[in-house]
């Protein structure tokens, strides 16, 4: 630009110059006259150079500024060197890229606040157009949903997720243009889902943009609610069978049986036994309520492990003479404390060696062992007895769960034992896991922190 202007400017002074040449050439017939006429036509031209340049230079700059906040360069600014009109459109320039930086700075504080929002919302959070394209998504709904693409704004849900009962409830949901409520199980996932969704409106035209979900995973809750279910009709069970037949045999005493020496103390001798198994299943559940519920945890004391263990063998020999039975002990943890509560320790221990008494033939044997690890305390208890199939593993630690129903009860057995260790262990921050093998004996691990 600043050439085009430079040579025009020339072009039109030099024809200016022979104009004049040509118009004083009758009168003026000295040479000196037009040597003047050509320097100030040098010297004019020099100044009207920088004149154009000091027009058409800072009009390139503004230019080459513009180009980059196109780029979203917006930190370039004009160098103001004037006040006239230029300066002041460089002023103008300049204020414009610095509200854009601005405003750009604030719209992405304000997506990265949101995105950080939505990463922390445990519920999955989907927003649609009216297509039922994908406008913004969460990480909470991609687990839920199990997404493991990435670039999925823009796609179609059944694209993404191949499910016709959530596609069904969609469609459902952008008919309805109101807040509503809707339950999904999901065998695929095997989930529970309650989902909510609401239409997205436009503030100023009040026009339907699309429509927002809200995926609540319920599957937990779900899986409570019927554990809680079975537990009470498992309670119910378990207490209407002693008590029916307790009922039986008092009726049958009444009506005469009472006066048969051997038939009573037969019956009554059951009834003693039924009272009993009553008795230990009321105290296991109270047992069991009270570590759940329990807040602030049970009081402790430093036990020495080891010599806890030797006092719960005098109390099992008994037991275990009685099913000739041999305990056995291998403890390593000569003097070793460890701070927990005396009673829940004894407990724990106790069923399981009481468990491996119960499964295990005449003949056989149950061994304790325990072992100083580098930060935690590992007590083993193992049998020779029945063992436990691979298909019962998994659940051996659920309330009422028994492998063999009627050879439990007639052990005298709740079904409560195996929970009420776990929930111990649990509450003493460590864990147990059982390895079994049928026909090869049980051997469950309790690992608990030393801290």
């Amino acid at each position: 630009m600043l050439k085009k202007l430079y040579y025009s400017y020339f072009l039109l002074s030099f024809l200016g110059v022979l104009i004049s040449s040509v118009f004083f050439i009758g009168y003026v017939s000295n040479l000196r006259f037009l040597l003047a006429i050509l320097h100030g036509l040098l010297i004019s031209n020099i100044f009207g150079y920088r004149f154009v340049k000091s027009i058409v230079s800072p009009i390139n700059e503004i230019t080459d500024v513009a180009k980059e906040i196109t780029k979203g360069n917006y930190e370039h600014r004009i160098e103001i060197k004037s006040i006239d009109e230029i300066g002041q459109l460089s002023s103008a320039i300049n204020i414009m890229s610095e509200r854009l930086r601005e405003t750009i700075d604030e719209l992405y504080d304000r997506n990265a606040k949101l995105e950080a929002i939505l990463k922390s919302i445990i519920n999955g959070v989907i927003a649609f157009d009216d297509n039922e394209k994908i406008l913004l998504i969460n990480d909470s709904a991609r687990a839920i949903l199990d997404i493991k693409e990435n670039d999925i704004i823009g796609k179609h849900i059944l694209d993404v997720v191949r499910n016709t009962k959530f596609h069904d409830i969609l469609e459902n949901i952008i008919k309805n243009k109101e807040y509503t409520i809707k339950n999904l199980e999901l065998n695929t996932y095997n989930k529970s889902l309650k989902i909510y969704s609401s239409p997205i409106i436009h503030q100023v035209t009040q026009k339907k943009l699309g429509f927002v979900v809200i995926i609540n995973d319920i599957t937990e809750v779900r899986k409570l609610e019927k554990i809680r279910s079975d537990f009470v009709a498992n309670v119910s069970h378990e207490l209407r069978t002693p008590l029916t037949s307790i009922r039986g045999f008092v009726e049958t005493l009444r009506e005469g049986a009472i006066d048969n020496v051997q038939a009573r103390d037969k019956f009554l001798e059951i009834i003693e036994f039924e009272t009993e198994r009553l008795t230990r299943l009321i105290n296991d559940i109270l047992t069991l309520s009270e570590i759940e519920n329990l807040k602030e945890g049970f009081a402790t004391e430093n036990i020495i492990i080891d010599k806890e263990i030797e006092e719960i063998f005098y109390i099992m020999e008994k037991s275990a003479n009685d099913k000739k039975i041999k305990l056995i002990k291998d403890l390593n943890c000569d003097g070793l404390k460890i701070n927990t509560n005396r009673d829940r320790l004894r407990q724990m221990i106790i069923n399981l060696i009481d468990n491996g008494i119960k499964y295990t033939q005449e003949g056989g044997y149950v061994k304790v062992s325990t072992i100083d690890s580098y930060d935690e305390i590992i007590i083993t208890v193992e049998d020779s007895g029945i063992g436990i199939s691979k298909e019962n593993i998994p659940r051996l630690f659920e309330r009422f769960y028994r492998i063999d129903k009627g050879r439990s009860r007639k052990l005298g057995g709740t079904g409560l034992g195996l929970a009420i260790v776990k929930h111990i262990v649990e509450s003493m921050k460590g864990n147990i896991t059982v390895e079994s093998e049928v026909g090869r004996g049980t051997k469950f691990t309790i690992n608990l922190p030393k801290s």
